[in-house]
C-alpha cells in the first residue's frame, strides 16, 4: 500500500476506536482531559466513550466555536435520532447499501470570509473575500464514488457516466475513443470518484439519494464547499500555505503522489483535513450549486448557492452567463488551483475525466444540544 494512502477512509474511525477502547474519564481526570481538547475529533472520542459527559463536552465544544448537534439519520423507514460534534469528524450514513458517508459540518465562525486575501499567492479577481454566514450542514466525507454513482444508475436515477454512455464515442466498451478508457482501473473502480458527470447527472444524484432516503441531499454551495475545506483554517490549503516537503496530500501535476497527472487518486486517497473530508484538493473537479460569477463576494451572504444566473459584469469583462462553479482542481492540474479558494466554472452538461462532485444534506431541525 503505498505510503501516502495509509490514513484511509476508515482510519478516522480506528483512532476514534482507540479511545473508546479506553476505560471512562472519572472525575478531576474528566474535567481535565475536556478541558484540554483542542479539536472536534478529540471531543467527539471523548462524548462516544462517556455520554453522560454530554453538557460538560458540549460546553467545551462552544469554547471551540464547535457545537453538538441533533439530527435525524438513517432511511425513511427506519429513522433515527442520533448526535454529532460538528467539526468532530465522526462519519455517518443514511443506508446500509452503497450511500455515501458524510460529515457534520458546524456553524461558521462571526467574521468568516470565503474567498482569499490579495496577498496570497496567485490570488486570482474572482476570489475577492466576503463576510459570510453559513449554518451547519453535513457534506460527503469523499467524493461520490463509482460504485455509489452506477447504484443511482442501477435504480434509474442516473443517466450513465459518459464512459458507459450507449451508443457513446466515449464509451469504454463500445467507442472507438481512448479518451476515458486509458484510465484503466482509476476510472472504473468501486471506490473511485465517478467522473465523466455533468453538474445536471450531480444534481440528478442528489434528487434520487433523497427520494431513497428521506433527507434532503444536495449539491453544496461554493461558500459552503470552502468553509467545509478549510476547516477551520485561513491558509491557501488546509494544511499550510505550501506543498509539505516531507508528506503527500493531495494529488495533482506535481504533488508527489503516484497519481500525478495520470489519473484520479482513490476517493479515501491520503489524509482527511480535521473536519473529515479527503480529497478537497486536487483529485477531480466538484461541481457546485451555484452559478458562478466574476464576483464572489456579490453572493449570498447566508451561504446559500447563488441561484439567479444574473451576474453583473466586472470592470471591461461581460458577465459569465449560463455557467456553473466548479471547486478543488484536479489530478490533471497544478497545486495552484487547488488552493481553498480557487473557482473554476463550466456548462452544466460539461462531462470531462476530471470532473465528479460531492454531495451535500440539510441537517432537518439541527439542534445545539447541551
Amino acid at each position: 500500500m503505498n505510503v501516502a494512502r495509509t490514513f484511509s477512509r476508515s482510519a478516522l474511525s480506528a483512532c476514534i476506536a482507540l479511545v473508546l477502547a479506553s476505560a471512562p474519564l472519572q472525575g478531576a481526570e474528566r474535567t481535565a482531559d475536556i478541558a484540554a481538547a483542542k479539536d472536534g475529533a478529540t471531543l467527539e472520542a471523548i462524548l462516544a466513550a462517556n455520554p453522560q459527559l454530554k453538557s460538560d463536552v458540549a460546553a467545551r465544544a462552544g469554547e471551540l466555536g464547535l457545537a453538538v448537534i441533533a439530527f435525524t439519520t438513517g432511511s425513511k423507514e427506519k429513522p433515527a435520532g442520533t448526535s454529532r460534534i460538528a467539526g468532530g469528524a465522526k462519519p455517518f450514513s443514511d443506508c446500509a447499501e452503497v450511500c455515501p458517508t458524510l460529515v457534520v459540518v458546524p456553524a461558521s465562525p462571526k467574521g468568516f470570509k470565503i474567498g482569499s486575501p490579495e496577498s496570497e499567492p496567485n490570488h486570482m479577481d474572482d476570489e475577492r473575500q466576503q463576510d459570510i454566514s453559513i449554518k451547519p450542514f453535513a457534506i460527503g466525507a469523499m467524493e461520490i464514488t463509482v460504485a455509489e454513482y452506477r447504484a443511482c444508475v442501477a435504480g434509474g436515477g442516473c443517466k450513465p457516466p459518459e464512459w458507459l454512455e450507449v451508443g457513446g464515442q466515449h464509451n469504454i466498451e463500445t467507442g472507438a475513443s481512448r479518451y476515458y478508457r486509458n484510465l484503466g482501473d482509476n476510472l472504473t473502480a468501486p471506490g473511485q470518484p465517478i467522473v465523466g458527470v455533468s453538474f445536471e447527472d450531480a444534481t440528478a444524484y442528489a434528487a434520487w439519494l433523497s427520494a431513497k432516503t428521506g433527507h434532503s441531499y444536495r449539491l453544496p454551495s461554493e461558500a459552503e464547499w470552502e468553509f467545509a475545506a478549510r476547516a477551520g483554517t485561513i491558509t491557501a490549503y488546509w494544511w499550510g500555505d505550501t506543498l509539505p516537503a516531507d508528506n503527500v496530500r493531495a494529488a495533482c501535476t506535481a504533488c508527489g503522489s503516484e497519481w500525478d497527472g495520470k489519473a484520479p487518486a482513490p476517493a479515501d486517497a491520503f489524509g482527511p483535513n480535521p473536519w473529515g473530508l479527503f480529497n478537497v484538493h486536487g483529485n477531480v473537479w466538484e461541481w457546485t450549486a451555484d452559478f458562478y460569477c466574476d464576483d464572489y463576494a456579490s453572493g449570498p451572504k447566508d451561504g446559500s448557492p447563488r441561484s439567479s444566473d444574473d451576474c453583473a459584469p466586472v470592470g471591461d469583462q461581460p458577465p459569465a452567463r449560463g455557467v456553473r462553479s466548479m471547486r478543488g482542481g484536479s489530478v490533471f492540474y497544478s497545486a495552484k488551483v487547488m488552493r481553498s479558494a480557487m473557482r473554476a466554472r463550466n456548462v452544466p452538461d460539461f462531462r470531462n475525466f476530471s470532473v465528479g462532485f460531492r454531495i451535500a444534506r440539510e441537517l432537518k431541525n439541527p439542534i445545539n444540544s447541551p
